[in-house]
């Protein structure tokens, strides 16, 4: 099976104020040859929560990189796609469906991998429904 995880599901994955039990549940359940894809505009994103953490201070830098560390044992698969065909794909989907180019990027890509999309986000969510996509419920 193929996943998409987004920022939202992967913070309530590993940042201890935030986890989610059911989240834990479902990503315990994957298994090992399935594929967690991420768009390379997850790594701005999760780095983007980091520093957030760090700035709050609801955790020390060394928690933070610890966290880093948690995140990196996740068996990610980044994608590369660039290009204007698909800078004109993302435009689509953030027009038709109100979304944040950030969030078009992981429709896209559960939509081109045929992926589950994973994500916390309501709007993401209605919009990979309505686009045709699974989401992991």
């Amino acid at each position: 099976m193929l996943y998409v995880f987004d920022a939202s599901f992967t913070g309530t994955l590993i940042i201890p104020d935030e986890k989610n039990i059911t989240v834990e549940k479902k990503y315990k359940q994957m298994k090992t040859h399935d594929e967690i894809w991420v768009p390379s505009v997850f790594t701005y994103e999760m780095s983007n929560i980091f520093m957030n953490i760090l700035r709050r201070k609801r955790n020390t830098y060394d928690e933070v990189i610890e966290l880093l560390s948690i995140l990196y044992a996740i068996r990610l698969v980044y994608d590369h796609e660039t290009g204007i065909e698909y800078s004109k794909k993302l435009l689509h989907l953030c027009n038709d469906y109100s979304l944040s180019s950030y969030d078009a990027a992981y429709l896209e890509l559960a939509e081109r991998k045929n992926a589950v999309l994973c994500t916390m986000d309501d709007d993401l969510q209605a919009a990979a429904k309505r686009y045709g996509v699974r989401v992991l419920s």
